[in-house]
């Protein structure tokens, strides 16, 4: 098992223990003082949101998240293309959509304002995690120029052809450890990632299970890259050594 397999077991292992003891609180031991905001309600407003279904309805749209959430946790284990992507997706829209649906339930005089509130929260919170998957999967142009080799886009980066000491192909993405400041999917890393040594960190541009991999290195810096096609990351590298000038 590799660093970045247990890294990951391990982040979203405790995810799912804390999400699922929440979950187990409120919906099998009835403490509802873990919903927020439901200890400062009076005592009316408290009886008529357990008579009126308020608090099952919770419990329901708690428990169906959990069991997606661990459902997309055993498929992020698997070699399934963008499974995970679809899980975690999937995970947001029953979450923030039973969330919503559960104010129908809440008193009649904060009904209306809870309905739109906890909706154009939802709303929000939503397009901005789709913004930044749509973003990230935007492939970056590379172009390769008389001096200057350039990286378009999310994590792009310039450096000068003669700044460049080293470069090869390797037959495939030595093991990454952890992602520092980057954009990671089932099938895509993009931006600073930890490696294994003699690596290090450096910038990636990676899409997985595509061979080979550039790697280009400087003084203090390294680069890694295999596009969709591998036949494109072979003429990137060709372009570079007749750049370089270099065999």
């Amino acid at each position: 098992m590799d660093t970045g397999t247990i890294i990951y077991i391990i982040t979203m292992g405790w995810t799912l223990i804390i999400f699922g003891g929440l979950t187990y609180l409120i919906a099998k031991k009835k403490e509802y003082f873990l919903i927020s905001g439901f200890n400062k309600r009076s005592e009316e407003e408290k009886v008529y949101l357990q008579e009126n279904g308020y608090l099952d309805a919770m419990a329901k749209a708690l428990t169906i998240s959990f069991w997606i959430f661990a459902l997309t946790f055993i498929v992020g284990l698997l070699p399934v293309p963008y499974g995970f992507e679809i899980g975690i997706g999937i995970f947001l829209i029953v979450l923030l959509g039973g969330m919503i649906w559960v104010q129908r339930y809440e008193v009649p005089h904060k009904r209306k304002k809870a309905i739109w509130t906890t909706a154009i929260i939802s709303i929000v919170t939503l397009g901005f995690i789709i913004a930044i998957f749509v973003v990230g999967y935007i492939d970056n142009e590379i172009k390769v120029n008389q001096d200057i080799f350039e990286i378009t886009g999310m994590y792009g980066l310039e450096l000068d052809i003669d700044d460049i000491e080293h470069m090869t192909l390797l037959d495939e993405l030595p093991e990454v450890i952890m992602k520092t400041n980057g954009f990671a999917t089932t099938n895509l890393l993009k931006g600073r990632f930890q490696l294994v040594e003699p690596y290090g960190t450096g910038t990636l541009f990676i899409q997985k299970r595509t061979k080979p991999v550039l790697y280009i290195q400087t003084k203090d810096d390294y680069v890694m890259i295999a596009r969709k096609d591998a036949n494109e990351t072979k003429e990137l590298y060709e372009s570079l050594i007749q750049a370089k000038k270099i065999d």
